[in-house]
C-alpha cells in the first residue's frame, strides 16, 4: 500500500513540474499577443523572447518570426535581419525562415541576399505562391525588370490554380506598373517597391503566425 501511495505521490510531482515548465511559456505567449494588439511593441518583444523558452520547435519558431517582424516595423531593419538570419540557422528547413529573411534582406535593398532566400523559400514551399511574388519584386530591385515579370506570371499560376483571385489581380497589375516604370529612372519605382515588400510580409504574418490558435493547443 505505502508504495503505491508513493508511486501516486511521484506520478503527482512529475505531472506538477510537466505544468509548470509549460505553464510559462504560454502565460508569456498572450502576454506578447496583448501588448502586440495594443501597440506596445518594444514591450511585447519582451516577452516574445521570453514564450520561445521551454516551448515546442513551432513557438520558438513563430515567436522569432513575429520578433523580426516587430523590430522591422519599429524601424530596426538590421536588427530584424539579424534576428531573421538566426532562425534560418535554428530551423533551416523551414519555409518560414527563409521568407522572412529574405523580406528583410529586401527592406534594407540588399537585393542578391534577398533572391537567394526567396529561392530556398520557394524550394522549400514551391506551391506558394507569396514567395515567388518576394523574389519577383527582388529581381526588380535588383534592374532585372524582365526577371521579375516571368517570375510574377509564375506566381499568377499558382494564386490561379488557388482560387487566389486577389493576388492574381495584384500580380497583373505589378507588371504592367513594372513596364511602366522602364520610361522612367530607377528612384522613380523605390517607394513603390518598398510599399509592396512590407506588403507580402504582411500577408505572411497575417495568415501564418496563427498565435491565437497556438494558444488553444493542447
Amino acid at each position: 500500500m505505502k508504495s503505491l501511495v508513493l508511486i501516486f505521490a511521484v506520478i503527482g510531482i512529475v505531472l506538477f513540474a510537466e505544468n509548470t515548465h509549460a505553464e510559462p511559456y504560454k502565460s508569456f505567449l498572450k502576454k506578447a499577443i496583448e501588448l502586440d494588439k495594443d501597440g506596445f511593441f518594444e514591450d511585447a518583444i519582451d516577452y516574445w523572447e521570453k514564450s520561445r523558452i521551454g516551448s515546442p520547435a513551432n513557438i520558438k519558431l513563430f515567436s522569432g518570426l513575429k520578433i523580426s517582424g516587430t523590430y522591422s516595423k519599429l524601424g530596426n531593419l538590421n536588427r530584424a535581419l539579424e534576428v531573421s538570419r538566426a532562425l534560418t540557422k535554428s530551423h533551416p528547413q523551414q519555409y518560414e525562415s527563409w521568407f522572412t529573411y529574405a523580406n528583410a534582406s529586401g527592406a534594407l535593398k540588399n537585393y542578391t541576399q534577398a533572391i537567394s532566400a526567396f529561392k530556398m523559400s520557394i524550394e522549400l514551399k514551391p506551391k506558394e505562391g507569396l514567395g515567388k511574388v518576394g523574389l519577383a519584386f527582388a529581381l526588380f530591385g535588383d534592374e532585372k525588370p524582365d526577371l521579375a515579370i516571368e517570375h510574377l506570371k509564375d506566381a499568377m499560376k499558382v494564386f490561379k490554380a488557388n482560387k487566389n483571385i486577389s493576388w492574381y489581380r495584384d500580380c497583373r497589375l505589378a507588371i504592367r506598373q513594372i513596364k511602366d516604370f522602364a520610361r522612367f529612372p530607377p528612384q522613380f519605382s523605390h517607394l513603390w517597391l518598398a510599399t509592396n515588400l512590407k506588403r507580402i510580409q504582411d500577408t505572411f504574418e497575417n495568415s501564418v503566425l496563427d498565435f491565437e490558435s497556438l494558444l488553444k493547443s493542447p
